[in-house]
């Protein structure tokens, strides 16, 4: 059934593969790490400015009233803030990047692993040849 070479040729390719992956998988799991670390961080500073802004909006006072009466009209108060505020465009843009590119690391991630599986169930139906 072997035809010598070629199986030895796939089982040194399996063997570099299930080598190389290992390293490929931390290095995509590193880079999950960092991403999200810069999600979070972006977040924190959009509830810091939206904390900011809120306190702003529920001490403004027209006419000897507050301004802003309610929750509705507060909570739209932060919305146009947010919407004119270029600083909060960019970081809101900034944050939709980071977010897709973790959820493209993350597919690229559990492609690499599923991979790795594959790599190491054909390794054991060949029998350990690797």
């Amino acid at each position: 059934m072997s035809d010598g070479g070629k199986e030895g040729g796939g089982g040194k390719m399996i063997k570099d593969m299930l080598l190389k992956l290992p390293e490929e998988i931390k290095a995509k799991r590193k880079s999950l790490v960092e991403t999200s670390l810069s999600i979070e961080n972006i977040n924190a500073e959009i509830r810091e400015w939206e904390a900011e802004q809120m306190e702003d909006i529920a001490n403004a006072m027209r006419d000897g009233k507050p301004a802003f009466s309610n929750a509705e009209k507060r909570a739209a108060e932060l919305a146009r803030r947010k919407k004119d505020d270029s600083g909060m465009i960019q970081l809101e843009a900034q944050l939709n990047f980071l977010k897709s590119g973790y959820e493209t690391d993350r597919i690229n991630l559990q492609y690499s692993i599923d991979i790795q599986e594959n790599y190491r169930a054909i390794a054991r139906l060949g029998g350990g040849e690797v």
